[in-house]
């Protein structure tokens, strides 16, 4: 019971640039209960997982070895509205033996008990034609294909 009230209580304090970084430890260690606590009560993923044991039993099968999160670098942070922010940042990750290096947008919103996760979106980095490290918020979201999760 101490974990619980120790991860919440680091998982409350954590800034929204911290919180996507913090998402990234945990699934590197395989703390899919942290990821699963980390969402906002709206967030579009409890539809597919409305029960934190509903998704502990899928990362168990789907997620842990074969997914492998290399490298993630926060690219940029912006406020969007009061309670809202969105972070940028570059990911490469091995799922089942594939690379796939992707730009990132993760939608954050504040909540009583601090930064929540509540959407995201990506994009392969060959969408772009300068690095990934260049691209403002107006390129990521300037494609006819993008759809948050």
């Amino acid at each position: 019971m101490m974990a619980q009230h120790n991860q919440s209580q680091t998982l409350d304090t954590l800034e929204p640039s911290e919180l996507v970084l913090a998402r990234v430890k945990a699934f590197q260690r395989n703390d899919f209960s942290f990821v699963f606590h980390s969402y906002h009560a709206d967030a579009p993923f409890l539809q597919a997982f409305p029960h934190c044991s509903d998704y502990l039993d899928y990362a168990a099968q789907a997620l842990r070895g074969a997914f492998v999160i290399r490298e993630c670098r926060i690219v940029r942070v912006r406020a969007v509205e009061s309670g809202e922010v969105q972070v940028l940042f570059t990911m490469e990750v091995d799922y089942a033996g594939q690379v796939q290096r992707t730009l990132e947008l993760a939608c954050v919103k504040r909540t009583e008990q601090g930064w929540r996760y509540h959407s995201g979106a990506k994009r392969p980095v060959e969408d772009f034609s300068c690095a990934p490290e260049a691209v403002d918020f107006d390129e990521f979201f300037d494609s006819p294909s993008l759809v948050f999760f």
